[in-house]
């Protein structure tokens, strides 16, 4: 299958939606979009299953708060995949292997659920192993684009990915909602484990070539936190600090949302189905908005108003809490610009690291964000705990908010990123 080299323009069309047109045109990257899309939605399954399992089979939020900051807090060690992925000569290997190994333990973890014999530290090391082969697969994923389509595609790219694999998330979500309010949170774990073979075999007519480098793990391991902490002109140290204390905050949301769910007793997995598939669609919404904005000159800003406004926004969902699935909009606005800030972030590294250290440079600064998120998720699981709901929700909302005001005068590169 033929398509555009990467760094090749395509022929001009006019309007915001040239991006996509010449980003369709591209065969490869159609068959690795759909494998991506089929992904997503089985992980926004597993997404949406596993904090409300991890709820009824201990009964305590800080349970759920633990399970989900070790599933971030193994994402945060994607660092240790960087090397590996940027070894490989082509990055569908690294996703027909990823893929299937995740859809067994996926399966086995449905099974257990459904015969009642999941425990809590058979949850977690069930969700350390999924964990930890996605830190595979998603480093693959992300380091493809810039090698598949030339930089000025590169937003318009990864917001269909982002929105299209966000319709397909919003089916998981709903379909895994389905599955706890009919038959219980097993059943979407078991489909999650089928939808990742299924993507496995759409990335068949898929291959991502790359050079490959040719020095060994440590020594790949070394080349790439000296890149990250000598990047030239790119204040990589300081991008990856402040999306680590964002993704501290921005951890809060699916929390919250269970605790809103979890006041709203019987109707408690109606209310968590209606109100965790509204954050999801806010997210495609954000993504579709982002491509066509593609606002390469005004990153920064952009990152820091965001940022603020997901403050305002989930202190605004909290305050309305009370009114259960009532609150759905607050959420949809939560997921679209909680969206915005890492998508951007993902781009701006893909459009300016040398292709061969786009995995290892994308998984360095996933250290700071995955290990942000963990401690997020475990303390604001604990505070839930002992503290109330709208204590909690706008102590994070004033975080975010003041985050975006104290980088803006702290880190003035930020505001002035662009590419």
């Amino acid at each position: 299958m033929s398509a555009p080299a990467p760094g090749r323009a395509a022929p001009v069309l006019p309007g915001r939606l040239a991006g996509y047109r010449r980003v369709f045109g591209n065969r490869r990257f159609l068959w690795f979009f759909l494998s991506q899309a089929t992904g997503d939605a089985g992980y926004a399954v597993y997404a949406i299953a596993v904090p409300w399992l991890a709820l009824q089979i201990s009964g305590s939020l800080a349970i759920a708060g633990l399970v989900l900051g070790v599933e971030f807090g193994v994402y945060a060690f994607s660092f240790l995949a960087g090397p590996v992925v940027d070894r490989v000569r082509d990055l569908r290997t690294v996703l027909l292997v990823g893929y299937p190994l995740q859809g067994i333990l996926a399966l086995l973890l449905g099974v257990l659920a459904a015969e009642r014999a999941l425990t809590v530290p058979v949850l977690l090391v069930l969700v350390v192993a999924i964990s930890w082969l996605w830190d595979f697969t998603w480093t693959a994923s992300n380091a493809a684009p810039p090698k598949v389509v030339p930089p000025d595609d590169l937003f318009a790219a990864n917001a269909l990915l982002s929105a299209v694999s966000g319709g397909n998330q919003l089916a998981g979500y709903a379909a895994g909602a389905a599955a706890i309010l009919l038959v219980g949170p097993a059943q979407g774990l078991i489909l999650y484990g089928l939808l990742n073979f299924a993507a496995a075999v759409l990335c068949l007519p898929v291959r991502v070539p790359q050079a490959g480098s040719r020095k060994g793990w440590y020594d790949g391991l070394r080349d790439g936190f000296r890149a990250f902490v000598r990047p030239g002109e790119r204040p990589l140290v300081s991008l990856a600090t402040f999306s680590a204390v964002q993704g501290f905050a921005s951890a809060a949301p699916a929390l919250l949302i269970l605790a809103v769910a979890n006041g709203h007793t019987p109707g408690g997995a109606t209310t968590y189905g209606i109100l965790f598939t509204a954050f999801a669609a806010g997210t495609i919404a954000g993504s579709v908005a982002l491509g066509s904005a593609n606002p390469r000159a005004g990153l920064g800003k952009l990152l820091l108003a965001v940022t603020a406004i997901e403050g305002l926004l989930v202190a605004a969902a909290v305050l309305v809490a009370p009114l259960g699935a009532t609150g759905a909009p607050l959420w949809f606005a939560v997921g679209a610009v909680d969206v915005v800030f890492y998508q951007g972030v993902l781009v701006y590294l893909q459009a300016t690291t040398a292709p061969e250290l786009v995995g290892r440079t994308l998984t360095n600064t996933y250290v700071f964000r995955g290990t942000g998120r963990a401690l997020g998720a475990v303390t604001f699981g604990a505070v839930l705990g002992v503290a109330p709901l709208l204590t909690t929700g706008i102590g994070d909302g004033v975080t975010l908010v003041l985050l975006a005001g104290g980088t803006a005068v702290a880190a003035p590169a930020l505001r002035r990123l662009a590419f």
